[in-house]
């Protein structure tokens, strides 16, 4: 069998490769799309049992070694399994066939600004999909891009999560305007969000690790929004901060499963 060079789980020939078991059982009960490959070296239960259910979804199975896996996966543990997804995601749009598309009265949006560190994306979508946030927009550059290491780290979240890339953060939210939604950016010298009265179609803007919203996307944010705290560091982490506020959100919002 040919072997590719994978420079890493997002990497090679625009193909992303998902190692972790709950990942990939994600993917394949969202539907990982045409050209996607699992390829598995160890035959236990699990594995046989996830293998059926790939081949049910019409995923192709190919038994390989280990060290073919080593090759596709250099730098991550794979325990035998690894999904290579297809170079197009069904289930990843454009902002502009999001909301043509988006038909809902309450509605949630994440914009990151500048995240660039895998492991808080991660974690962002992880809660995002628990929250059901309707997509999540990052600049096409200068941020972390969904992956592989994306996916372990969500759990397979980013299976269910819409992640659409712009080239423009500042133009996505003045269209996410226009379709009526309402901006709302995290930072320490915004309003408590306990005491903001969030609009039923929201759009929260996280900024990245260190230097917080860039100057242009907090200009056109309809209000900033902070989490009250004390305590003896500056503030949450990016990830933390990102799940305490899209709580907030849908409770108000009086989304199902979200207590008051």
């Amino acid at each position: 069998m040919e072997r590719e060079n994978a420079e890493s789980l997002g990497g090679g020939a625009g193909k992303r490769r998902v190692t972790g078991f709950h990942a990939i059982e994600a993917f394949v009960r969202r539907g990982a799309g045409g050209g996607s490959v699992l390829y598995a070296a160890l035959k236990t239960k699990r594995t046989l049992a996830l293998t059926a259910s790939a081949r049910a979804a019409g995923i192709p199975v190919r038994w390989t070694d280990t060290r073919f896996l080593d090759t596709l996966c250099p730098h991550t543990e794979h325990r035998g399994l690894v999904l290579e997804l297809s170079h197009e995601n069904p289930h990843h749009r454009g902002l502009s066939d999001f909301l043509l598309s988006f038909t809902g009265e309450k509605g949630l949006v994440l914009v990151l600004d500048g995240i660039t560190d895998v492991h808080n994306l991660g974690a962002i979508v992880r809660s995002a999909d628990l929250f059901c946030v309707d997509a999540a927009l990052v600049p096409s550059r200068h941020s972390a891009k969904d992956s592989g290491v994306v996916a372990k780290v969500s759990s397979g979240a980013s299976a269910f999560v819409p992640l659409i890339e712009t080239p423009n953060l500042t133009r996505a939210l003045l269209a996410l305007k226009e379709a009526g939604f309402w901006v709302y950016g995290a930072d320490m010298a915004g309003e408590s969000a306990a005491e903001t009265g969030f609009a039923h179609k929201a759009v929260l803007v996280l900024g990245s690790e260190g230097a917080g919203l860039s100057r242009l996307v907090k200009e056109n944010c309809d209000g900033l929004v902070k989490i009250p705290s004390s305590g003896h560091v500056d503030s949450f982490n990016v990830s933390v901060a990102a799940g305490i506020l899209m709580y907030e959100i849908r409770r108000q919002q009086g989304f199902p499963g979200v207590g008051v």
